[in-house]
């Protein structure tokens, strides 16, 4: 029913990208060191952002955290070793399409099955029982396209011109003169067939230039991500003149963004809670004040 975790070794085999660029050239190749990079740090901004309250001592809340957002749920149930969350399955179907049953796998526990809402909870970020990796794997793609994109540029930038030769004698001609400007010679003479002006084309390094265009095209893409998780964060983009409603348009997104998660969260938390006795609660950091807007939460807090 949902997505499983992932290593970085099984996210580059997964073909979850396609389904966003069903027009991806099959020369790009999304299995590459920088798609991994993002997808890690990516990730990591989404762990971040949350905070939470009433943990039992010994409950390893990365693991927690990591297996709701990447599977998109967990389960929290009384087991030989305590109460304690641990990645599930799940089975059955009530009237409203939802599950009934965990199935739970755990290499030291072995495997069993709990009854949802009698003997476990089951702690869902969305309504589909998935998790956020699809929304990792968008951003991530697109950002290490734009790595791509500026280390090619980068590499051309290097090139001021191209020599049109007859054959090798000529070639090694024009590269000798390259030497000798290239180390400061003050005069360098060549033969005037040798060289003319339809012998050599320039590249017009400035102008071609579009590394700096496309790093902040990369600042926009991450401020989008952060948008899509919950976190307030400045517009790099905005004009001159706007109005208060203008530069705070975002925050009404923001907050559904965020708040649809955590709702369902805590939902789930609160089950847990009846059952066991215990007080788990979950916020942003920093995130609303007393009027329900965004306070501190901003970019460079999970950067």
């Amino acid at each position: 029913m949902a997505n499983e975790f992932m290593s970085v070794d099984e996210i580059m085999k997964d073909d979850t990208l396609r389904d966003y660029f069903s027009m991806q050239p099959k020369k790009v190749d999304p299995n590459s060191a920088a798609f991994s990079y993002y997808c890690r740090t990516l990730f990591r901004k989404a762990m971040s952002i949350y905070e939470f309250d009433g943990i039992p001592e010994g409950w390893d809340l990365d693991y927690m955290l990591s297996k709701l957002l990447a599977r998109g749920f967990i389960t929290i149930t009384d087991t030989e070793v305590g109460v304690i969350p641990l990645e599930c399955g799940v089975s059955g179907i009530n009237v409203f399409n939802h599950p009934t049953t965990v199935i739970v796998a755990n290499p030291v526990l072995g495997n069993f099955s709990r009854t949802i809402g009698e003997d476990c909870a089951l702690v869902k970020i969305s309504y589909d029982y998935r998790g956020i990796l699809d929304t990792i794997y968008r951003y991530a793609y697109m950002l290490a396209e734009c790595d791509c994109s500026i280390s090619v540029n980068l590499m051309n930038s290097k090139v001021a011109f191209i020599g049109l030769v007859e054959g090798k004698q000529q070639a090694n001609s024009m590269k000798a003169m390259y030497d000798m400007i290239s180390r400061g010679e003050p005069a360098v003479f060549v033969k005037g067939a040798q060289i003319n002006q339809d012998t050599i084309l320039y590249n017009h390094v400035k102008e071609n230039f579009v590394a700096s265009d496309i790093q902040l095209l990369k600042r926009k893409i991450m401020s989008e991500f952060l948008t899509e998780i919950g976190v307030n964060n400045a517009n790099t983009d905005k004009r001159e003149r706007l109005t208060d409603n203008e530069v705070e348009a975002n925050d009404s997104e923001i907050q559904l963004n965020a708040g649809y998660w955590l709702d369902n969260i805590r939902e789930g938390f609160e089950v847990a809670n009846q059952l066991y006795g215990l007080n788990l609660s979950i916020d942003l950091k920093n995130t609303f004040n007393t009027e329900g807007a965004f306070d501190n939460v901003n970019a460079n807090s999970v950067i």
